[in-house]
């Protein structure tokens, strides 16, 4: 689990619970040196760097430098990214061709106060079906170098494009569905219908559209924590950006909305509660948000330790023993989060024993699936 320092500047506006916690988990800690750098690694460094300086003033000088580099770089990587942003929105403005800002490259324009504070590895933009390719095309025609990598069938986006501008590799993912054609938690959402709903911002003085609050929110829920394909271990950004979101839009939310038609992210809310306190407001909104402030699963903050994302004998995974228990007993805080789930006992059981179980044999199949084709390519080529 991360520090408590790292989970609890996982937000954006700062409260007074939140903030005595801060100073409590910053009291006499020594590790500043591995701080920063899982802060950069979990792309919060801008964010520790806002909450902790406001808070404390003996900070040590080198982790503070440190800090205040990270963030200048970000500052600038950001700056670098819209302005390629702001071109291709134009591009596809004079052809008449309607897209959807998604994940960070929105959320720093939109939710964030200062560009810099969301760092921003990639710009993803999403077309409907129809144009994704034809786009993909233009984009190279204007200077863009397509990735030479192939992607698995059940992607949702095209090979990634480049661009250099001034020194700093861009990186640019045009989506065709927001979620990977695989089952089983994924709500089929149409762009036709995301972008009769979507919001519009300025990017660069040019206008872009984001989806609308209640389908951002589950966007980044699946995107960052519930990734059913790899069980990839979450970034404490994307836990920011839903408590940001959430707390900056709490009385405007369609929270009935939110219950009936995104229910695994309703049930999953109380949870971050458990990384970064809600704020009250918030909390009159959650389910059960009484009783799940008195208890604290198991495990709060750990992301999924076990295969396929650890290999079985591996000596840097900790060897076989270690990760076959990763794989069949995660944390119960995980547990809850991923299969959205109650925590009662028959609940967890349920999960332990049926779902966990079943979902893991659905990765073995698409991992064997997988090394099929695999050989069938290498024999096609010979």
């Amino acid at each position: 689990m991360p520090p408590s320092i790292l989970t609890l500047c996982a937000r954006i506006k700062s409260h007074s619970l939140q903030r005595s916690q801060l100073l409590t988990a910053s009291h006499n800690f020594q590790q500043w040196d591995d701080l920063l750098h899982l802060a950069e690694k979990q792309g919060m460094a801008p964010l520790l760097h806002m909450h902790l300086t406001a808070e404390r003033e003996d900070l040590p000088d080198t982790f503070l430098r440190g800090l205040r580099f990270l963030c200048l770089r970000h500052q600038r990587a950001n700056e670098l990214l819209t302005k390629s942003l702001g071109s291709v929105l134009s591009l596809l403005e004079t052809k008449g061709i309607p897209s959807l800002v998604l994940k960070g490259a929105a959320l720093c324009q939109t939710l964030y106060p200062k560009i810099g504070l969301r760092p921003m590895r990639d710009i993803d933009l999403f077309l409907a079906q129809e144009d994704v390719e034809h786009v993909h095309l233009l984009l190279q025609q204007k200077g863009f170098r397509v990735a030479d990598d192939l992607l698995p069938d059940h992607y949702f986006h095209l090979p990634p494009l480049f661009q250099n501008i001034d020194g700093l590799e861009v990186c640019l993912e045009l989506h065709h569905g927001l979620f990977p054609k695989e089952p089983p938690y994924y709500k089929a959402l149409s762009f036709a219908e995301l972008h009769r709903h979507a919001q519009s911002f300025e990017v660069d003085g040019r206008e872009a559209y984001a989806l609308a609050n209640e389908e951002m929110l589950w966007h980044l829920f699946q995107h960052g924590f519930h990734a059913p394909l790899t069980y990839e271990p979450y970034k404490l950004i994307s836990a920011a950006d839903i408590v940001g979101l959430v707390e900056s839009q709490v009385d405007t939310l369609d929270w009935e909305k939110i219950r009936k038609v995104y229910p695994q992210l309703f049930r999953a809310l109380p949870l971050f509660h458990h990384l970064t306190p809600w704020h009250d407001a918030v909390l009159r909104k959650i389910p059960n948000e009484k009783r799940r402030r008195r208890s604290t699963p198991s495990g709060a903050g750990d992301s999924y330790k076990g295969w396929p994302r650890s290999r079985f004998g591996r000596q840097e995974d900790k060897g076989l023993v270690k990760t076959l228990q990763n794989t069949i007993l995660p944390s119960r805080w995980w547990l809850m989060l991923y299969y959205s789930t109650g925590e009662s006992i028959f609940s967890i059981l349920w999960c332990r024993l049926i779902l966990h179980p079943l979902h893991i044999l659905r990765w073995v199949k698409m991992y064997g699936m997988g090394l099929l084709r695999g050989k069938k390519r290498a024999t096609d080529e010979d």
